[in-house]
């Protein structure tokens, strides 16, 4: 994208459906490209945080224009994560963000509730506000047939069966 482009875009979202924007090898140098090239656009990041090493965070981090936003698909503690972001590893998500923060970036924190992690939430939020998180967001989620959620493995075969929190059945 060119400068007179790029100048016209109030907001970058990195996001995926099907894959997480931390995949991309070119992501640092997009970022500060757009940064270098447009200083007032914004950029936003949606990731599970599992992927990079901290001094990767820490060059994310510099890499961003000031108004900039990470935000940390964490579903729960350490203990029901796991459970729907599959091959994710808590612990390394939670130093991920805290080497982010750290660095200067703007961290935040997404929470899909499954009836398995809502009795959670509280103390995830908690959690948000001690690592510096500038944001905790809770989101019930609607991801349901039939009332559950198959969890697959990579052969396709149902490893485990996921079911909405009480909110979302509600809705």
């Amino acid at each position: 994208i060119n400068k007179e482009v790029l100048e016209t875009v109030d907001r970058i979202y990195f996001c995926g459906n099907f894959g997480d924007p931390l995949l991309n090898d070119n992501l640092i140098e997009i970022c500060k490209y757009a940064k270098e090239t447009s200083p007032k656009t914004a950029i936003g990041i949606h990731t599970n945080g599992s992927l990079r090493n901290a001094k990767w965070w820490a060059d994310l981090a510099q890499s961003l224009p000031q108004d900039h936003c990470v935000y940390f698909a964490l579903d729960g503690l350490e203990d029901t994560h796991a459970l729907y972001r599959i091959n994710t590893d808590w612990n390394r998500v939670i130093n991920n963000a805290i080497t982010f923060i750290g660095a200067g970036g703007d961290a935040r924190w997404d929470m899909l509730v499954f009836e398995h992690n809502q009795h959670q939430i509280d103390e995830c939020r908690e959690l948000s506000k001690r690592l510096g998180m500038e944001n905790f967001s809770v989101k019930h989620t609607t991801r349901f047939k039939d009332g559950k959620f198959a969890v697959l493995n990579e052969q396709g075969q149902q490893i485990d069966t996921l079911y909405p929190s009480q909110k979302s059945k509600e809705m």
